[in-house]
């Protein structure tokens, strides 16, 4: 097969092209592909390098050259200097050099050549020198390359890092000869985001069009608790927030490629999920993250390894001492060794340091070889890339080599042969160090890294004790110069090297299994399992994302029929640790040892919404008030708030408050940080200030003022290093909550509309509306969750004085009705729809047929027999071809003589791994895109209003309500229900036309109880 490598670097068989990971990366992979006999062509910016390469290769100039403009169109708020759009007038030549059975295309113009150094434009310069465009510039002219010299036969376009290939995915999306890969190499913010003009005028350049609001992130209501969660994520390295006039990366990616290709198991893990993160509460929000588990088989892992020249060495060939003397090293001394490009922000580098710093002050005896890439490779100077770093290593001379330049591989080799231990500290989960860290523990240092799921396959975190392990690990960490990291460093240097001298015999064994570890990655394995991926690709071979992982990530719902019956055990295990009780319930009995083992897995965790719906379905007031007592809020004097917060597994608690976030000068200077390769979060309105430790598990503090918000936003890390958020309801008015002041009312509630809320007649009584009334002025919230389209809803909306969202389209579709605007809303597949018709046509006979059309114009069009009577607004054909003219949101079945009951059970058994089949009107049964619930869309809803399940009760009449109910902390099924809603409520109301809904609301926030 043709496999064309589009990188920004490609450096593995000349260092002055290297700048970091992803050049061994490109050209192991292109090196191994071609061994074993593909035609590899890799698509890479010469870097105004030409003249220096020719000197060492043969490097040949092609007949091309492409004349052709790029528009930059510029954000007004980011350059405000400059015009709003600027034309580049470009000539593009490519040279070729073929070396190891690769052809590698270096493409050269005014633009590519720029930065020979550095090869990448500083993040700091935008706003101020075009030369930041120059990515941008390659993503254009190597699609041209593409296309006009590399085209015209089948072909995988493999780009690596999505932010220097975002455009190629949606530009070969139409080509049936080219499939798409994209590369996740080094962990990028999954929020990063480019404006959105110069995205559609690039691909209306190529005549591609793409639908770019269905990747828009919806920000969450102003004031919510996910509002401040953004505001202060958007000061650490996980979350970059942007206007509504731009398009996220990934999604971008995700929506077009063939493959989302990943360099490490744990890697793929933590883009599916960012479990037990800070980001997770605000990932589940995304538009990304629906997007995964929809598209979930796109996922993949292909790894990464060491190069065979590497692992050929034997580093007990290497003069240890010799080394060591000659970078003024004494060899007697245990040897600490970290090598990586520098970025002093999320590679722990600033830590490492500190740490070293305090370690050598102390008096331990060590030497450090530190290695922090500031340049391009070649063996020329480079800069210091920080003074506190390099004043450290001068105030230590005989214990820190300390090198700012990229070296080559025999330099690396022989340091890391020289190493006991390695030492790479990533934050964020933005680094897995993956290539580097390999190299070292392949020689046999012990590593000494952070425990993160993108290098959990290198064994680092497991117990000391068990037979595995490689090495120490270190917390994760989550912030900017941390001194938790720092403190953690230390202890664990300390540890080492004490490790090293009193206990050889422990040590040994270690350096043994990291070595044999590191050295099961090659690339032959990553290549291979690449291969057989791409091999499917092209012929059209399907690749199912494994049920295993889906239950692993608790996608429950995403499970089809059989993955209950196959992986019922491993479900019942996976829920029971997640504290999960609905998908537990539906694999195992649910008694009262089963429920006490839910709340206490959910509560470890700190899952506070679970521990509240496992304490109501088991009826365990006790329960629950354990949960209320977690924390109190109480006013103080001038305006202070005292905060206590329990929990026994905590170890860190800190509360959102206003703020700006850290200034970058405490890091380096402001000139460093111009110059670094990654910017400088500015943060937007909320930091965390922590609680102290009154005694174990209770942590106590005094807020200067209110928080961050209309809530009070706890970020808590526990002991197992898992980190997460709670909401603690907060009444400004100076009204204490918490343990002292009994459990709020529902904050949120959720109402079905036809037969629910609304009487038989479709009127709304004057109960109903007086019950909601007060809901209001309790302070709670009333969200419409309904089956119908937003189209055909807004009256009802209106009548009930709704002007915030609500949930429409049995949840797919989320809609502002104060603002009259749909936000966002899902589609269905046409050719899936005929297949779903077909199919149950075959088992059930001839049936009716209707369609929801897709906004704006959202029709109701039926055959002719559809229902009882054809209503007014209906469309009416004869004609089933009229029925897929246009796009559509949902397709609805009616059989003129079965019960709904039985198509829909017929429905799911055929089709309901791909669809979503739910029954909520008499003689419908509706089938909507995979994962479309009312629960999923209370849940979107809720997330982006601040609420959550706990404190929501959920109001329903037919099946498709049992999403909803299952979801909210207490379920209420009015007389009316259907059985199958009323078996699973917590609560029977009165009848719709009894003002059920009222009924109980009444009770709930008081008001009159007299029917009207």
């Amino acid at each position: 097969m043709h496999l064309i490598h589009f990188a920004f670097e490609c450096g593995g068989f000349d260092n002055r092209l290297m700048r970091g990971g992803l050049s061994p990366l490109v050209w192991n992979l292109s090196r191994e592909y071609a061994a074993r006999g593909h035609r590899v062509s890799v698509v890479t910016p010469a870097h105004g390098l030409i003249g220096a390469l020719r000197r060492d290769h043969s490097v040949r100039e092609l007949p091309y050259v492409h004349e052709h403009r790029v528009p930059l169109v510029l954000d007004p708020k980011v350059w405000p200097d400059h015009p709003p759009e600027i034309t580049l007038e470009l000539t593009t030549r490519a040279y070729r050099l073929r070396t190891g059975g690769v052809d590698v295309y270096f493409l050269s113009d005014a633009f590519l050549d720029l930065l020979p150094d550095r090869l990448y434009p500083p993040p700091g310069t935008e706003g101020t020198d075009l030369a930041y465009f120059k990515p941008l510039v390659f993503q254009v002219a190597g699609a041209h390359f593409i296309r006009r010299y590399l085209g015209g036969e089948e072909a995988v376009v493999h780009g690596f890092e999505p932010y220097y290939h975002y455009l190629l995915p949606p530009l070969f999306a139409d080509d049936p000869a080219v499939r798409t890969v994209s590369t996740v190499a080094a962990n990028a913010p999954v929020t990063q985001q480019v404006y959105r003009p110069q995205v559609e005028r690039l691909l209306g350049m190529f005549g591609v069009q793409a639908d770019l609001d269905a990747l828009e992130d919806e920000p969450p209501a102003e004031d919510s608790p996910g509002a401040t969660m953004a505001r202060v994520l958007s000061g650490t390295r996980m979350h970059v927030e942007h206007g509504p006039d731009h398009v996220a990366v990934l999604p971008l990616v995700l929506a077009h490629a063939d493959l989302l290709d990943f360099v490490s198991p744990g890697q793929r893990d933590h883009y599916s999920t960012f479990r037990d993160t800070p980001f997770e509460d605000l990932f589940r929000t995304l538009p990304f993250s629906r997007m995964v588990r929809a598209q979930a088989h796109k996922l993949f892992m292909g790894g990464c390894g060491i190069s065979d020249g590497w692992l050929a060495r034997n580093p007990e060939a290497v003069d240890r001492e010799a080394v060591l003397r000659s970078l003024g090293l004494d060899p007697s001394l245990p040897v600490f060794y970290h090598a990586a490009r520098y970025a002093v922000h999320h590679k722990g580098q600033l830590e490492l340091v500190r740490a070293v710093e305090e370690v050598l002050a102390s008096g331990i005896e060590a030497a450090f070889v530190l290695r922090f890439a500031t340049s391009g490779g070649g063996g020329q100077p480079a800069p210091a890339g920080n003074a506190y770093f390099q004043g450290v290593a001068d105030r230590h001379p005989g214990r820190i080599h300390l090198d700012w330049r990229l070296a080559d591989e025999d330099t690396l080799f022989e340091q890391a042969a020289c190493a006991d231990f390695c030492v790479f500290p990533s934050k964020f989960e933005l680094d897995g160090f993956l290539i580097a860290q390999a190299e070292a523990m392949a020689c046999g240092a012990v590593p000494i890294a952070t425990a993160q799921s993108v290098t959990a396959h290198f064994g680092h975190a497991l117990p000391p004790d068990d037979p595995r392990a490689t090495g120490l690990s270190l917390p994760g960490s989550f912030r900017d110069d941390d001194p938790a990291l720092t403190r953690a460093l230390v202890e664990r240097i300390r540890q080492a090297a004490e490790l090293r001298h009193a206990a050889p015999g422990h040590y040994a064994r270690l350096s043994a299994n990291s070595r044999a570890t590191a050295r099961r990655f090659t690339w032959a394995r990553s290549a291979g399992r690449r291969l057989a991926a791409f091999e499917d690709l092209l012929r059209g071979r399907s690749r199912p994302f494994p049920a295993e992982d889906a239950i692993r990530y608790g996608w429950f719902d995403s499970l089809p029929a059989a993955a209950w019956d196959r992986h019922r055990e491993l479900i019942a295990r996976t829920a029971a640790a997640l504290g999960d009780t609905a998908a537990y319930g539906r694999s195992a009995p649910l008694d009262a040892e089963a429920y006490e083992r839910l709340f206490e897995a959910a509560y470890a965790r700190a899952d506070f919404a679970a521990c509240v719906r496992t304490a109501r379905a088991a009826g365990r007031e006790d329960w629950a008030a354990r949960v209320r007592g977690r924390y109190e809020v109480r006013p103080g004097p001038a305006g202070h708030w005292h905060v206590t917060y329990r929990h026994p597994s905590a170890r860190h608690v800190e509360v959102a408050v206003p703020g700006t976030g850290l200034s970058p000068s405490g890091l380096e200077s402001r000139a460093e940080a111009l110059a670094s390769d990654e910017a400088v979060p500015a943060g937007s309105g909320a930091v965390l200030v922590p609680l102290t430790a009154a005694r174990e598990g209770v942590f106590e503090g005094v807020l200067p003022g209110p928080p961050a918000g209309r809530h009070l936003l706890v970020m808590l890390t526990l002991a197992s290093g898992r980190v997460t958020w709670d909401t603690v309801p907060f009444e400004p008015s100076g009204v204490p909550y918490g343990a002292a002041a009994g459990s709020p009312p529902f904050r949120l509630v959720a109402t079905d509309l036809d037969g629910t809320l609304l009487r038989s007649d479709q009127t709304v009584s004057r109960r109903t509306l007086r019950a909601l009334a007060r809901v209001a002025e309790a302070g709670a919230a009333h969200l419409v969750v309904t089956g119908r389209p937003a189209a055909a809803c807004k009256q009802y909306l209106a009548a009930l004085g709704c002007r915030g969202l609500a949930v429409c389209g049995q949840g797919a579709q989320l809609y502002d009705a104060g603002a009259g605007r749909l936000l966002s809303s899902a589609s269905l597949d046409i050719d899936l729809a005929r297949s779903v018709v077909a199919r149950v046509e075959a088992a059930l006979g001839p049936l009716e047929l209707g369609v929801v059309t897709a906004p704006p114009e959202s029709r109701f069009k039926v055959t002719p027999r559809f229902g009882e009577r054809v209503r007014h607004g209906w469309d009416v054909t004869t004609d089933r071809r009229l029925l897929w003219t246009h796009p559509i949101d949902k397709l609805v079945l009616h059989h003129t003589s079965l019960p709904e009951d039985e198509v829909e059970a017929v429905a799911q058994v055929l089709c309901g791994d791909e669809v979503t089949v739910v029954h909520s009107v008499q003689g419908m049964v509706e089938v909507l895109p995979a994962g479309t619930t009312k629960g999923a869309g209370v849940e979107r809803a809720a997330r982006l209003l601040g609420y959550d399940a706990a404190g929501t009760v959920a109001f329903g009449d037919m099946p498709n309500d049992i999403p909803l109910l299952a979801w909210a902390g207490h379920g209420v099924a009015v007389g009316n229900a259907h059985p199958a809603l009323r078996a699973v409520a917590d609560e029977i109301a009165p009848a719709n036309d009894d003002d059920g809904v009222a009924a109980v609301l009444e009770r709930l926030f008081g008001g009159s109880e007299q029917p009207s």
